[in-house]
Order: C-alpha cells, then sequence, then structure tokens
C-alpha cells in the first residue's frame, strides 16, 4: 500500500472548501474572499488544519498578486480628471478613522506604537474588491458615478500601503541597508516590467506563455527583496503592476489579462484568503471579545463619521449614505498588509487575529448592510439614482482602459 501524501490530502480540503464557499457566496451575494477567510478559520478551529510548513511564501504571492492587480487595471485618464474629488473622499475615509483608531489603540489599549499603526491603518480601509463587486452586480462599474468610487477607494489603498510601508522602514533596524534594498526594489519596479516585456515578445504564447511566467518571476524577485529588510513591498508591487499596463499596447491588455487571470484567481487568491483564516487563533479572539466588539463599534463609527461629509459634497445628499456604508467595507488591502507584517515577524499571532476578524466582520456586515437601501434593491432602482453622471468629469477617450481595480472576480 502506498503511503498517503498528507500534501495531497492537504489540497483535496483546501480547494475542497473553496469550492463551498463559492457557492455560498452566489447563494448569499456576499464577499467570496472573506467567506474564504471564514472557511480557514473553521478548518484550523474544528479539524486542526494547517498548511505544510514551506508554503507561506508561495501565499504570500497571492497577495502580492491582488496589489499587482490593482496596479495593473488602475485607468489614470479618469483618476486625472477627478483627482480633486478622489481626493477629497479618499482623505477623509482614511485620516480620520487612522488617527482615531491610533489613538484608541495607544492610549486606551495601551498597543505598542507600531501595532498601533498597522492596527489603524489596515482599519481605516476600504476593501476596493468587495467595492468593486458590488458595483458590478448593479451594472455601475462602469459609469462616472462607479469610477470615481472606485477612485476614491484607490487612494485610501495607496495611503495605508505608503503608511505602513513608511512606519515598518522607520522601526527596521540597519536603516542604509534597509534604503539600500528599498532602491533595488524600485529600481526592480522599474526593470522588470520591460524585461518581462522583451522576453515575451510577439510569438504566439499559446503553450509558453511567457507573459504570466514572466510576471511569477518579477512577483518572486520583489517578494525576495522584501523579505531581505523585512519591508511589506506594497507600494513597489503596486507600480510594478502600473508599469506593466502602461507597456502593454491597448489590444493586447485584455490577452494579457487573458494569461495571468486564471492563474491568480484558481490558484493564489483562493490559497491566499483561506490561509489568512488558517492563521486566525479563534480562542485568542473569544477570549478577547471586548476588545474586538470595541474595534467593530470604533472603526465603523469613525469610517462613517468622516466619510459621510465628503461623500455628500461629492456625491450628494441622495447617494451619501449608501455610498458611506459601501466604503465601511474592510478586506483586501487590510489582509495584504496583516499578512505580510505577520510573515516577516513584526505583528503577533494574537494581534493579527484580532485585526483580521474585525475586517472580516466588517466586510461581511457592511456589504449585506448596503443591500437595505432602496438604491440597491435592483439593477433598475441603482441606475435610476447612481447613474446621472452630471455631477462627474467625462471618462478618458475611447482607447484607453477604464480603471477596473482587482481581483475583479472576488
Amino acid at each position: 500500500m502506498v503511503v498517503l501524501n498528507t500534501l495531497d490530502l492537504d489540497l483535496v480540503i483546501i480547494f475542497g472548501a473553496v469550492v463551498v464557499t463559492a457557492f455560498i457566496a452566489r447563494w448569499t451575494q456576499l464577499p467570496i474572499t472573506a467567506l474564504e477567510i471564514i472557511a480557514g478559520i473553521a478548518l484550523i478551529a474544528v479539524l486542526g488544519f494547517d498548511l505544510p510548513a514551506g508554503t507561506d511564501s508561495i501565499i504570500i504571492l497571492g497577495g502580492l498578486f491582488i496589489v499587482f492587480l490593482a496596479g495593473f487595471e488602475t485607468g489614470f485618464g479618469f483618476l486625472r480628471a477627478n483627482l480633486r474629488k478622489a481626493l477629497t473622499v479618499g482623505l477623509a475615509g482614511f485620516l480620520g478613522p487612522f488617527v482615531g483608531l491610533f489613538l484608541i489603540l495607544y492610549y486606551l489599549v495601551h498597543a505598542p506604537l507600531f501595532i498601533s499603526v498597522v492596527g489603524a491603518t489596515v482599519l481605516a480601509d476600504t476593501s476596493i474588491s468587495i467595492t468593486y463587486t458590488t458595483l458590478q452586480q448593479y451594472d455601475l462599474a462602469n459609469l462616472p458615478f462607479g469610477r470615481l468610487v472606485l477612485a476614491s477607494t484607490l487612494c485610501i489603498n495607496l495611503l495605508e500601503d505608503f503608511t505602513v510601508t513608511s512606519a515598518t522602514i522607520l522601526t527596521t533596524p540597519g536603516f542604509l541597508f534597509t534604503m539600500g534594498v528599498l532602491g533595488a526594489l524600485g529600481v526592480a519596479a522599474l526593470l522588470l516590467p520591460r524585461l518581462s516585456k522583451a522576453v515575451e515578445g510577439s510569438e504566439e504564447k499559446q503553450f509558453t506563455n511567457i507573459g504570466a511566467r514572466s510576471l511569477l518571476f518579477s512577483l518572486a524577485v520583489l517578494a525576495l527583496l522584501s523579505a531581505l529588510v523585512g519591508v511589506p513591498g506594497i507600494l513597489f508591487v503596486f507600480l510594478t503592476g502600473l508599469i506593466f499596463s502602461q507597456l502593454l499596447p491597448p489590444q493586447a491588455w485584455k490577452g494579457y489579462l487573458a494569461n495571468v487571470r486564471p492563474i491568480a484567481f484558481a490558484l493564489f487568491i483562493p490559497l491566499y484568503f483561506v490561509a489568512v483564516g488558517l492563521k486566525v487563533n479563534l480562542q485568542f479572539v473569544v477570549a478577547h471579545w471586548p476588545l474586538l466588539l470595541g474595534l467593530i463599534v470604533a472603526a465603523s463609527a469613525l469610517k462613517m463619521v468622516s466619510l459621510y461629509p465628503a461623500v455628500r459634497s461629492v456625491f450628494g445628499k441622495a447617494r451619501a449614505a449608501p455610498v458611506t456604508v459601501l466604503m465601511n467595507t474592510r478586506l483586501t488591502s487590510a489582509t495584504v498588509i496583516l499578512t505580510l507584517v505577520l510573515g516577516l515577524g513584526l505583528i503577533s499571532p494574537g494581534w493579527y487575529s484580532i485585526f483580521i476578524t474585525v475586517v472580516v466582520v466588517l466586510a461581511l456586515t457592511s456589504a449585506a448592510a448596503v443591500r437595505a437601501f432602496p438604491g440597491f434593491r435592483s439593477v433598475a432602482t441603482a441606475r435610476e439614482l447612481f447613474g446621472t453622471s452630471d455631477a462627474f468629469d467625462e471618462p478618458e477617450p475611447l482607447g484607453q482602459r477604464t480603471p477596473l481595480p482587482g481581483p475583479l472576480e472576488l
């Protein structure tokens, strides 16, 4: 009798859980990524299941894939035309909750300084994947209204990435070495897309798929350089995705995504979100439920109080409440940041577990709550309320790429 390889069984369990969450997401219309995290929490809490040693590096690639796609699918024409409005909402959506949550964590909870910065940053998140999929479901994502909501969300995500990267640099020993490696990260982010474009050439890629393979190589190099100095390379991966998109001609853009998306959405991203849940210590979370409940209430209240005036000034009174609730979702950037800092040993498993649980609860509750508004009861009512474009500048001319922040199928 052949001895069963435990990795084979692990893969069956993980991808079985991924299939189940896909059916649940289809039935409930809840974010599949949040459900995948819950699946991971359930696997480790009920079965004691864990991923084999040595798989963390592969899982990190899933998080970097998300950041890369966000950079790759960002269209700058509409963002430039509406930059003031996007920044008005984005700055309010990040700075208000960040300051309030930092004060709570540092002065009331007495968390360490770096933990307070990371916690305040991730709990000030707005999930670009949930925002996009909700807008797409109601046929709003490509309207000026939907694109401005996505542009505002992107501003929040970039502020998150910049804050965590800066805080990590300042707390990392060996400042000169860190700056040298960060310089190498910047150079790699600029040159790797061009290298990938050069090796890809003009041949048919049905069998070689050089573009997708060179992308995996680029992400692995950036992950290696980040690990050398213990600094999340989120901004550099975003820059890599941005440069990739600018190097491709418009006609080749969709073809490149057709090569990359199946790899990301079928393997790396589901595995990543299940692994996010597997790292949660549920017993620790239950033992600290007052802190968990307090952070959920504080994060939600601070976010909506900070966002509502800015959203009302940009989108109008009738749209302000549903847009504010929609932008109260957390998930994508928050989980990427927490996974990276945990993998680099910069945050304890306990704090990771608390923050991830807050993120998942807010993702599910906000995504469900937004559907209670009359404007989100059907596609017709959504188009009636949000379909007018008189408050926004015209999008970029035909031929330019529209902003489709990823991951799109999440």
